[in-house]
Order: structure tokens, then C-alpha cells, then sequence
């Protein structure tokens, strides 16, 4: 059995809203099954892949940044279909930075250097476009999208690069509130870089420079932060169904394992007996009993199948 490189780490207690009932079993198994590289690959010539999302299908959509496109694999691996090139006109893209396809109807794009929001089907056919408007309130404008969400109730969500902070827009993209800016106390975003939404409707924000993640409401009001003094550079984020939060850390070349945001469990660096170490390991995304790594340096996919304890219920 191909086992992966990790340690088990205890880490401080940081007064998450909740309390631990039983304790923790830490029997936690992850057996790597295979890497996806794209250099032959379908001829998909990745370039600074920074994003990675998976529909509810298995479906896997990439945001190949260099190339300013988007990309679509089916849950083998198998190339379905591919968006953008350079440009600003309708489905273009320069420099498109993340992709949120989790809810199995849309497809979000945050195109960075074009100042929008796009919307497609999961198909990757156009449909809308997000961007600010000329009646928008100045505190609810946006410049460079670095990511973007979507909320069970149909709230868009997007990361907002030229102000640190996030905006929430309504179901029909008006401007709803901002928060994690200057005025957030706590909840101040320092250097944002991915944003996640959890099935339990929390929101949240990997910060590069405090080497955590804050944790907000769908309101925007501000709950805790955890991983300070674990994380370093974190970067993207997943869940599994027993409620493991998954981060992925470019600086320690690692994806770190939480139990409920204040428990390390496991620290993965790649498959020492398949010879593959993880170099810039920018996104992760979870489907079934799938743990899939983008690794942004050597432009490739590697998965995992994890097993995992059921934990206790404490919520």
C-alpha cells in the first residue's frame, strides 16, 4: 500500500464556538492513488494553475491562470471542454484566478486584470457577467476579483484584491455589504488569498500575512481565526462530510488536516514511496472519498483517497 508522508501534531486550544465531548481519534489513513501532469496529457499545457473546483458530479474545473483559461475534466482525468484565451471581451479572460463550480449549476470566474465576475453553466457556456457598476456605492466597489463564492441561498460572495476585503452581492449581483476591511477589529484581512463557504454557512479567508484563517458569519460579522503559529502561507481550502477542514500551505509545501479548527491531525507532503513531494501546493478539493492537490509549480493534480474516523458529535 502506497502510504503518504505525515505527522500527527497537537496544536493549542484557540475558543472556537463549540466544545469537545469525547476525545479525538487520530487514526486518520491517506493512501495516494495517482497524479494528473498536463504537459502531454490531452495536449493541456497548464501554466500557473492557481484554482481548482469540483461539481457535484465529480466534475473538475481548473483556472489555468497563465493561459487566462478555464478547463474542464470529467472525475476520470478526461478533458471535456475549455473556455477563455486572452482578451476582455465576452468569454475572455486576463488572468483568471479562481473557479467555484461547487453547486453543480454555475461556474464562477474571478478574471482579475478585467475587474468582473463570470458566470457560466456547468457546461462552460456564457451566461452573465458581474462587475461594478457605475451607481454602486464607492464602499461596495470592487477592482481585482482574487476569488469568489457562492452561498446556499444564491449570495455571491467575492474576495476583493485592490481593498482586502469581501463583498457580498445578492442573488441578482447588487452590492449588499462589505466587511474584513480596515474597520473589521479582528476580522481585518491582511494580504487575502482564497475563500471558502462551509455546509454549516460560515465564510472563510485564508490570510497569507497572518499565516491563519478567519472565520466570518454570511452576515459578515467576524467569529475567530485558527491556525496562527501552525500555517504559514495558506492558500486554499475544503471540508469533508465528518467536518475536517482541509488548507493547503504554499510556504510549507504541505496540506495540513484540522479537526474542528483547533486540533492539527494530519500534515501531508506528498507520497514518499511513489517519489513525489509537493512544490507549490496552491488549492485543494474534496469529492467523495477524493482528496484532490493542485500543485501550482509542477502544474499537476495529485488524489488521494483519505479514510477518515467519524467523529464525535459535538455541534
Amino acid at each position: 500500500m502506497n502510504k503518504p508522508i505525515l505527522c500527527i501534531l497537537l496544536a493549542g486550544v484557540l475558543q472556537p464556538s463549540f466544545s469537545i465531548s469525547q476525545p479525538v481519534d487520530q487514526s486518520i489513513e491517506i493512501v495516494f492513488i495517482t497524479t494528473w501532469t498536463f504537459s502531454q496529457k490531452d495536449s493541456i499545457h497548464l501554466s500557473e494553475p492557481s484554482s481548482l473546483s469540483i461539481g457535484p458530479d465529480g466534475s473538475l474545473f481548473i483556472a489555468d491562470t497563465g493561459n487566462h483559461r478555464i478547463i474542464k475534466l470529467d472525475n476520470t482525468g478526461r478533458f471535456v471542454r475549455q473556455i477563455g484565451g486572452f482578451g476582455w471581451e465576452k468569454e475572455h479572460f486576463n488572468h483568471p484566478v479562481a473557479v467555484s463550480a461547487e453547486n453543480g449549476l454555475d461556474v464562477f470566474i474571478a478574471d482579475y486584470y478585467n475587474h468582473r465576475i463570470e458566470r457560466y453553466d456547468k457546461d462552460l457556456h456564457y451566461l452573465s457577467s458581474f462587475s461594478s457598476g457605475a451607481s454602486w456605492p464607492d464602499n461596495l466597489v470592487f477592482g481585482f476579483p482574487i476569488d469568489v463564492a457562492m452561498s446556499a441561498q444564491g449570495e455571491l460572495f467575492c474576495l476583493d484584491g485592490e481593498n482586502q476585503r469581501i463583498l457580498k452581492l445578492d442573488v441578482l449581483g447588487n452590492p449588499q455589504i462589505s466587511f474584513g476591511d480596515y474597520d473589521s477589529g479582528e476580522g481585518r484581512l491582511s494580504q487575502p488569498g482564497h475563500i471558502y463557504i462551509s455546509r454549516h454557512e460560515r465564510l472563510y479567508v485564508t490570510d497569507e500575512e497572518k499565516g491563519a484563517v478567519l472565520v466570518f458569519d454570511l452576515h459578515g460579522n467576524y467569529l475567530f481565526t485558527f491556525g496562527q503559529g501552525i500555517l504559514h502561507k495558506p492558500s486554499g481550502m475544503a471540508e469533508n462530510k465528518s467536518d475536517f477542514f482541509i488548507v493547503s500551505d504554499t510556504d510549507l509545501k504541505q496540506i495540513l488536516i484540522f479537526f474542528r479548527y483547533y486540533k492539527v491531525l494530519m500534515k501531508l507532503s506528498g507520497s514518499d514511496e511513489n517519489h513525489i513531494a509537493f512544490d507549490e501546493p496552491v488549492d485543494v478539493a474534496v469529492w467523495k472519498d477524493r482528496l484532490f492537490v493542485l500543485d501550482r509549480k509542477r502544474s499537476a493534480i495529485d488524489i488521494f483517497r483519505w479514510i477518515f474516523p467519524k467523529p464525535a458529535e459535538v455541534w
